[in-house]
């Protein structure tokens, strides 16, 4: 359960009601750069899943839901709450790259409300129930994403009220430690930028191995330097990474995209 208690627990569940006049991200996702296909959505199969009334399920692009790994079941009921509450019974537009499906068959998109208006990614994340999460699919509108995911943090909407589920500090070993294989976003000042033929490696500490760091391979380092990201240069930058964090000899996050990585100004 939510270390917060009653008061955690009832906003999140006013986050079930949501509508799009209740958030500011309430425009079409002209992001995705691509043209939609209407569908019917049956309901939600979890707070980043939903279900079309043909039977396929629909992954939500770039967004993260509370899973079972984050050990809170409250907060998985009501990520899958809202988004069913959001899209269950109506017509919603599809704006994906690509008409196959991931491993397990979902399609991929970036999905809006056909006949309400609204932007089903921006609203939850405006909301504080779903975190930005770039390597879950094409980042073609994380940017926007993180600017509402901004706002939500400071006003502590949603799951950025819990502990558990909110920037954490990179010099903090043990908590994350504790918290690898979920989903995480973490901060710091890079100490050091080391490179090898396979990886590219932002330390947040002294000691190489054992403390915080984030991993890039090689084949991402072109993506990072299109987006004008020189990783050398961010040695001594106040840095926040998110993705699922992984043991590397300490905890640490390989990112593959680029907005995956902020420079931040001012910090947690």
């Amino acid at each position: 359960m939510f270390r917060g208690g009653a008061v955690s627990l009832l906003a999140l569940a006013a986050l079930a009601h949501l509508t799009p006049a209740d958030a500011r991200a309430d425009a079409w996702p002209a992001c995705a750069g691509v043209s939609p296909t209407t569908h019917e959505a049956a309901g939600a199969r979890d707070g980043a899943t939903l279900r079309l009334t043909d039977g396929r399920e629909v992954r939500l692009a770039g967004v993260i839901a509370a899973s079972d790994l984050d050990g809170d079941e409250a907060a998985v009921r009501q990520a899958t709450a809202a988004l069913d509450r959001l899209v269950a019974g109506k017509r919603i537009l599809l704006y994906s790259a690509s008409t196959a499906g991931d491993r397990y068959g979902r399609l991929l998109a970036q999905v809006a409300l056909a006949d309400e208006g609204g932007w089903v990614q921006g609203l939850l994340v405006a909301n504080g129930t779903l975190r930005v999460g770039p390597e879950a699919g094409e980042p073609a509108c994380s940017e926007a994403l993180i600017a509402e995911e901004r706002v939500a943090r400071a006003a502590k909407r949603g799951l950025w009220a819990e502990p558990r589920f909110s920037v954490e500090s990179a010099d903090r070993l043990a908590a994350l430690n504790a918290a690898l294989g979920r989903f995480a976003v973490v901060e710091g000042k890079v100490t050091r930028v080391g490179e090898t033929a396979s990886r590219t490696y932002l330390d947040f500490g002294r000691r190489h191995g054992e403390e915080f760091t984030i991993v890039i391979p090689r084949a991402s380092r072109a993506a990072f330097a299109a987006a004008g990201i020189d990783l050398a240069a961010l040695r001594g930058k106040l840095v926040r990474g998110r993705g699922v964090l992984i043991s590397s000899g300490g905890p640490a996050i390989e990112v593959r995209k680029p907005a995956s990585i902020e420079i931040v100004q001012g910090g947690l």
